[in-house]
């Protein structure tokens, strides 16, 4: 028998969107450019923790059974996201939708919110 590990969890995916968030808008208020890689990171490592989030959960709920379910989320996650969120909640699954959605874009949105702010303040707003 299988043994179900509990090291992925949707709080893992909150703390890499938390963490990313964080970095990007330091990144913006600094107004250095980051590194290819740490930029890379920003972008991909909340989408890699919500995909490795619902690959659990498929394999809890059954749904999305496939062999390469992680790589076709990787390749279609907007569709593929809200798709799974209906399939499996039903109507409440759009709540489920945008917070995942949410997760993954968290770091573009708190970089442009930030530089947003910025653009404000040396405005004289």
């Amino acid at each position: 028998m299988e043994e179900q590990s509990d090291d992925i969890t949707l709080r893992v995916a909150r703390i890499t969107a938390l963490f990313c968030s964080i970095a990007a808008a330091l990144y913006v208020v600094t107004q250095v450019q980051p590194s290819p890689v740490a930029a890379l990171f920003f972008s991909i490592g909340p989408l890699i923790a919500v995909i490795l989030w619902l690959q659990k959960d498929a394999r809890r709920t059954g749904v999305g059974a496939v062999h390469d379910w992680g790589y076709f989320l990787l390749l279609a996650w907007p569709v593929v996201i809200p798709w799974y969120a209906f399939r499996t909640r039903g109507r409440a699954g759009w709540r489920l939708a945008a917070r995942l959605l949410l997760l993954i874009l968290a770091a573009s949105v708190s970089a442009l919110a930030v530089g947003v702010v910025l653009r404000l303040f040396k405005a004289g707003l």
